[in-house]
């Protein structure tokens, strides 16, 4: 009778643990207002709110590496941000040589985020390779991962930051306030971000360059990071700079997690938003890309998180 009263304690003890770990507010860190993933940030977070219990807040930072500090130091607890550079300080590997955050772990693979380099429309750069000797974003204080996105970018021309004038930057909104001002030649960004409209309209025009859609090209933008690839993106309302097909520069979009957020958060969370495509939909477009059973995807350089790996499995998706 003891041993059935001490487990009914328990019970109610887990039960009660679950229901005040749900009642809190959970932040999500991304990157700062005018970027892309910030509008998509707060889509996913709404979307979590009208379907689970969970409260989320939005945080936006600098760059990634205050998004990913955030979590592995528990000021946040989810991110949301490209994979490669999440695995990139899972690993430790290129800025984050020595600075390994293994806490870091995948939640929910969203959609492929496109990203591409914007011209002003009567530039005569034309090409990536016709950026030699232009005035090229470089440096990326805060945004870390975009240097390494920048060299896969070059290399599809033939080209290194050697071969350009590079002038520094902080993050991706300041390079295009950069451009915007007539400082840099070129700006780099995610495909449909408001920045990228605002810039648009601030100049008379904007142009996407196109990336070329080679074997070569992508052995050398895998070379760099091999979890980068090409897609098409096509002329939509929302896009600005583009008039027909092109080929653009690739990587998972995910929601990822710390270790210290409990599992039952993070299933709650999953369980949120895989089902409902419609509602990220109507808050993005970009969210029409979405599949709810890719969401599972693997990431062969960042593990999932348990809570993320028990929802998957119970909804017959998990690959793992």
């Amino acid at each position: 009778m003891f041993k059935a009263l001490r487990g009914c304690v328990a019970a109610l003890a887990a039960a009660g643990f679950a229901g005040s770990a749900l009642a809190q507010t959970y932040g999500l860190a991304t990157l700062p207002p005018g970027a892309l993933m910030h509008a998509l940030s707060s889509v996913v977070a709404k979307t979590v709110q009208d379907h689970s219990k969970l409260q989320i807040r939005v945080q936006g930072f600098g760059g990634d590496a205050g998004v990913l500090d955030a979590v592995a130091n528990k000021n946040s607890d989810f991110f949301a941000l490209e994979v490669t550079e999440a695995a990139a300080a899972y690993h430790g590997r290129d800025y984050w040589k020595d600075k390994k955050r293994p806490s870091l772990r995948a939640v929910v693979t969203l959609f492929a985020f496109q990203t591409a380099l914007f011209v002003r429309k009567d530039s005569p750069i034309q090409s990536i390779s016709d950026l030699k000797g232009k005035r090229v974003p470089s440096g990326w204080a805060q945004q870390t991962g975009v240097q390494q996105l920048m060299l896969a970018t070059l290399a599809t021309g033939g080209l290194k930051y050697d071969d350009v004038v590079s002038l520094p930057v902080v993050n991706v909104v300041r390079a295009a306030d950069d451009f915007k001002a007539g400082k840099l030649d070129v700006f780099y960004f995610a495909v449909g971000a408001p920045k990228v409209q605002e810039v648009h309209a601030a100049v008379s025009g904007v142009r996407m360059l196109p990336y070329p859609h080679t074997p070569q090209a992508l052995e050398a933008v895998q070379a760099i990071r091999p979890e980068y690839y090409f897609t098409e993106v096509k002329p939509a309302p929302h896009i600005v700079g583009l008039d027909q097909p092109l080929q653009v520069l690739t990587f998972d979009f995910v929601v990822g997690a710390g270790t210290h957020v409990p599992d039952e958060v993070v299933y709650q969370f999953v369980k949120a938003v895989h089902p409902n495509k419609k509602d990220l939909a109507a808050g993005h477009p970009n969210f029409n890309r979405y599949d709810a059973d890719n969401a599972a995807k693997p990431q062969p350089t960042l593990p999932h998180h348990p809570g993320a790996i028990k929802f998957f499995k119970e909804a017959g998706i998990w690959r793992g």
